[in-house]
């Protein structure tokens, strides 16, 4: 694996891979990151085994409608020690052959069962009590800077300050995650848009930055690094 992509992977934290044929429009992907959980939504499992190498996530979501489904969960569970979650049906209609689907998933190593459509709350229950739980990435302090990523909070000097918009708390997030070291470009693309989303230039990142160092006034300074990306640091 590529060193930024090693790098990339402690800068997101928290890291959740779906494996469901069934898009769902970026909607979770959006909602887990208020939770400081970065989602990789993939529709087939031979996706789903590249992006397992390459995040290496605590948690994995696969669809028991998926091709191969059960034989994923397999071949992951020898190669590491994600907690898996099988996800079936929905909740009106969760049906029999369902049923009997996720018994195989949970035969194969799945440790617990998510209904259609998925929701952050119940997957962030999940995820937080799984052995690896990723409620220890949820907390981050740089200087006087608190974010708690569950709280959906950042206080300075224990003061709360107002609530960041999603863009510029996952910012944030990512900068305090990397600082005092510097976070690339297209690693606060994908800290913000994920990897398969919409991928804005230069501009917008930038446009972002300039309203949370202006949220943050003068407690920590924001610098461009020029050719490589941007650090946080802190008097």
């Amino acid at each position: 694996m590529r060193a930024y992509l090693h790098r990339w992977v402690e800068t997101a934290g928290a890291q959740l891979l779906v494996v469901d044929p069934a898009e769902d429009g970026g909607a979770l992907a959006e909602a887990m990151a208020g939770h400081g959980v970065h989602v990789t939504w993939v529709g087939t499992t031979l996706d789903g085994l590249v992006e397992f190498g390459r995040m290496d996530p605590h948690a994995v979501v696969v669809a028991t409608e998926a091709p191969g489904a059960e034989e994923f969960v397999g071949v992951i569970r020898q190669h590491g020690t994600p907690y898996v979650i099988a996800g079936t049906g929905d909740a009106d209609h969760p049906g029999v052959d369902g049923a009997d689907a996720v018994g195989s998933l949970m035969l194969a190593g799945a440790s617990a069962v998510a209904l259609r459509p998925y929701t952050p709350q119940h997957l962030w229950e999940l995820i937080t009590h799984a052995p690896r739980s990723v409620a220890d990435h949820a907390r981050l302090e740089v200087g006087p800077i608190v974010l708690d990523a569950t709280a959906y909070s950042v206080r300075v000097d224990g003061e709360r300050i107002g609530d960041l918009p999603l863009k510029e708390f996952e910012l944030l997030r990512a900068l305090m995650l990397s600082s005092p070291g510097v976070v690339t470009d297209d690693e606060l693309r994908e800290a913000l848009w994920g990897a398969d989303g919409r991928r804005p230039g230069g501009n917008t990142i930038a446009m972002h930055v300039t309203r949370l160092r202006s949220r943050l006034g003068g407690i920590a300074d924001i610098r461009r690094i020029r050719g490589r990306g941007y650090s946080l640091t802190v008097g």
